[in-house]
């Protein structure tokens, strides 16, 4: 049987996991959690100079796709921060971390994709923090 365009893009979706980083009960909540942490060091070890200039009370919204083996599919700016140098900064420390931790075998038996939307927030005393 020939599978039809929609039904391959069905099948492609249902391999795909919206994870929410507060959710550490579930695997894909987990790897987010451990994502979050890891891109808060590399934040901090790269913090954006236009952050400490700036002084913005908020950040960009990004959402970021990973890929099982931890490589960086996408990444958008779902709210920008009001500042375009800080928005791109804010994508460079997400692909700085790149890749990441490969899925672990029974997350990776479920999803091909994690999406993780997060809200990050450059506080003037060097520290990037996700909400």
């Amino acid at each position: 049987m020939i599978e039809t365009e929609n039904q391959r893009q069905a099948n492609a979706d249902s391999r795909v996991r919206r994870a929410n980083p507060r959710d550490t009960g579930s695997l894909e909540g987990f790897y987010a959690a451990a994502w979050v942490r890891k891109v808060e060091n590399i934040g901090e070890m790269n913090f954006p100079e236009v952050a400490r200039r700036l002084n913005l009370s908020t950040g960009p919204i990004l959402d970021v796709a990973i890929r099982a083996d931890g490589s960086v599919q996408e990444i958008r700016v779902l709210r920008s921060s009001g500042n375009a140098e800080l928005d791109q900064a804010a994508q460079r420390i997400v692909r700085l971390g790149a890749p990441y931790a490969p899925f672990p075998p029974a997350l990776r038996q479920q999803y091909d994709l994690l999406r993780i939307s997060r809200s990050w927030r450059f506080d003037p005393d060097g520290r990037l923090s996700g909400r």
